[in-house]
């Protein structure tokens, strides 16, 4: 049986992580910051399917893996996977200096951040349909 009040935890740790990055863009912030508030969205956005679901869910930050289980279950054929690699990477590659550190450019994120709200808008219709 769906678990519909667990699912709408997770989208609601989701959306403060949406409006966090929202007023970070707004006030033209640091992208690196903003890149991980998208990637934190995302990542709690999907895992809600989880919760919806009763799955254990994963302890990975990895946007590639749960794409591959929220869409056993609902279409997502519109987002890129190529999209879900580089707002994987703000959170795996962005958070520390290295050599794969990089800084995101605005036009990046305000892309980034249009996926991340589809995803959420797509999953949370799911949630309540």
């Amino acid at each position: 049986m769906p678990n519909k009040k667990y699912a709408k935890e997770w989208l609601n740790l989701a959306e403060k992580n949406l409006e966090t990055a929202r007023l970070l863009i707004k006030e033209r912030h640091y992208t690196d910051i903003i890149g991980i508030e998208i990637q934190q969205a995302v990542e709690k956005t999907m895992k809600a399917v989880y919760g919806f679901y009763n799955v254990k869910i994963p302890r990975t930050h990895n946007l590639s893996v749960l794409y591959d289980f929220v869409t056993q279950y609902l279409d997502l054929e519109e987002i890129n996977i190529d999209d879900l690699i580089i707002i994987s990477d703000y959170y795996d590659v962005n958070r520390y200096p290295g050599p794969k550190y990089n800084i995101p450019d605005f036009d990046e994120i305000e892309h980034s951040i249009s996926v991340a709200e589809k995803i959420y808008s797509r999953i949370i219709n799911y949630i309540d349909a």
